[in-house]
């Protein structure tokens, strides 16, 4: 039977709702994205964000229905966990009063499961189970391993900077210290920015940490942001200097995540890795996964671009199969 799902996202700096069907069709997936608001912050301002989820989420949503009827919608999912508490509760609030009008179900969504989910839409739902799931995004770095639609096993996160954190942090700190006619290149979001640099410098010009910690399968990212602060700390630097920070700062982050991975491949035996959240945009970072994955026979997923940072299409089909597979 084929059922259409409702979905809200509200969990940060993205106004988000989308129609999506248990067939794996995106009917519509509009996002309302806050990164103008929150670009003079180099961060995301909580107070901000909620204020704009307010603002925005009937224009979202309204546009996520123009040809869509609600009253043919199954279910309505909304981003539950985690997040920002007053960006979450806008979110919230809409669903419940729309299913409450329309006597529709709703379900809570936790945010991570709404990542690995724009993966299987990105595949309609073609990869098999059990699998390895890389989370890595603006406030997320998690390794788990995945053994259905609605289970998955912890195998490692962050102790501290998510690794999109630190490509913020690492161009805010740029920003701060580059010559005044360098810092319009600095803005928030940092990956982008710091990627697109990094075209232009040499990667292996600055031996940067890898922070592997060997003993634990736990990410922490501080001690390389301290290492690029140290590094560019009293210098005065020229262009090339930023091209060839950005180059090796974003290698390190690659080959850390790549150590990571590999070791959770060789202890679990499982030979598929799904990664996701906003940094698997990052065409270096596919790149070494590609390149790893055909040298060592390993099956590597990513999802579209467009459903790597967050959206309420991830929602939707994780809300499903949690609602109706549970």
């Amino acid at each position: 039977m084929k059922r259409y799902v409702l979905g809200l996202e509200t969990s940060c700096d993205e106004t988000a709702s989308a129609v999506v069907s248990s067939e794996f069709e995106i009917i519509s997936n509009i996002v309302f994205s806050q990164q103008k608001i929150h670009a003079s912050f180099f961060g995301v301002v909580p107070e901000l964000a909620s204020r704009t989820h307010y603002e925005k989420i009937h224009f979202v949503l309204d546009k996520a229905l123009k040809k869509f009827d609600i009253k043919n919608i199954d279910l309505i999912a909304y981003t539950e966990k985690p997040g920002l508490k007053g960006a979450l509760l806008i979110g919230k609030t809409v669903a419940k009063t729309l299913g409450y009008i329309y006597s529709k179900p709703t379900i809570g969504v936790d945010h991570l499961w709404g990542h690995i989910f724009s993966v299987i839409l990105t595949h309609k739902g073609k990869i098999k189970f059990p699998f390895i799931s890389l989370i890595i995004s603006g406030g997320h770095t998690e390794l788990s391993l995945v053994h259905s639609h609605t289970k998955k096993e912890n195998l490692g996160q962050t102790r501290d900077d998510a690794v999109g954190e630190a490509f913020d942090k690492v161009a805010k700190m740029l920003a701060e210290h580059v010559p005044k006619r360098y810092k319009s290149l600095f803005r928030y979001p940092g990956g982008p920015i710091i990627e697109k640099l990094a075209k232009f410098g040499d990667s292996k010009a600055i031996d940067f940490p890898r922070p592997y910690m060997m003993e634990s399968d736990d990410f922490s990212f501080s001690g390389l942001k301290t290492a690029v602060l140290y590094y560019i700390k009293n210098k005065s630097l020229n262009i090339k200097d930023v091209y060839n920070i950005c180059a090796s700062f974003q290698e390190a982050v690659v080959d850390t995540l790549l150590v990571k991975t590999l070791r959770i491949i060789d202890k679990t035996k499982c030979n598929r890795v799904v990664i996701s959240g906003g940094v698997s945009a990052n065409k270096s970072l596919r790149d070494g996964f590609i390149k790893i994955a055909q040298n060592k026979n390993i099956e590597v997923y990513f999802p579209h671009k467009y459903l790597a940072t967050d959206n309420a299409a991830m929602i939707s089909l994780a809300g499903l199969n949690f609602y109706y597979n549970n």
